[in-house]
């Protein structure tokens, strides 16, 4: 985050999602919560996730009122993964911990989302599933806002389809 880089900045925030697997009960291994992507491949994937790789997950404001969520890959098999899926829970929990699993605390945003049903599948940009939030998330550091808080996205079955920490763009 910190030094000097040749990406432009394009506002916002990402965060970059990691799969996870199907949990086994309430219980995630620790390997399994590893932020590298070694450990994601050492895991047991249902067959509805095992195409998935890492992807994207940026938060844009686009009025006073909406936030915008968009997924975006390089990788067609995950684009295709995800946009099968259906319904999937987007949750943004009150906390950036990695190591620990919140699944039963109350997350401090949550959404439902249906995959098939985004915002950009007819425009030319086949890598990207976009949606416009019910709310406006606070995009900063603040009591409310996204920044260093963990983000999961699970399908409505349990497997969680990505994981990872939200961070400036």
């Amino acid at each position: 985050m910190c030094g000097d880089t040749n990406r432009p900045t394009l506002g916002g925030t990402i965060a970059v999602l990691f799969p996870r697997g199907t949990l086994q009960g309430s219980n995630t291994s620790d390997a399994s919560l590893s932020s590298s992507p070694e450990s994601v491949s050492s895991f047991t994937s249902s067959s509805s996730t095992a195409s998935i790789s890492s992807y994207s997950l940026f938060f844009r404001d686009t009025n006073a009122s909406k936030t915008r969520a968009i997924f975006r890959t390089e990788d067609t098999e995950t684009y295709h993964a995800l946009r099968g899926c259906g319904n999937v829970d987007m949750r943004i929990e009150k906390f950036g911990d990695l190591s620990s699993t919140s699944q039963f605390t109350t997350p401090l945003h949550q959404f439902r989302l249906d995959m098939k049903q985004d915002k950009n599948h007819s425009t030319v940009n086949p890598t990207e599933i976009e949606f416009e939030l019910p709310e406006r998330l606070d995009l900063g550091v603040s009591e409310k806002g996204v920044i260093g808080r963990q983000v999961t996205v699970r399908e409505q079955g349990g497997s969680i389809l990505g994981i990872g920490i939200v961070g400036y763009n």
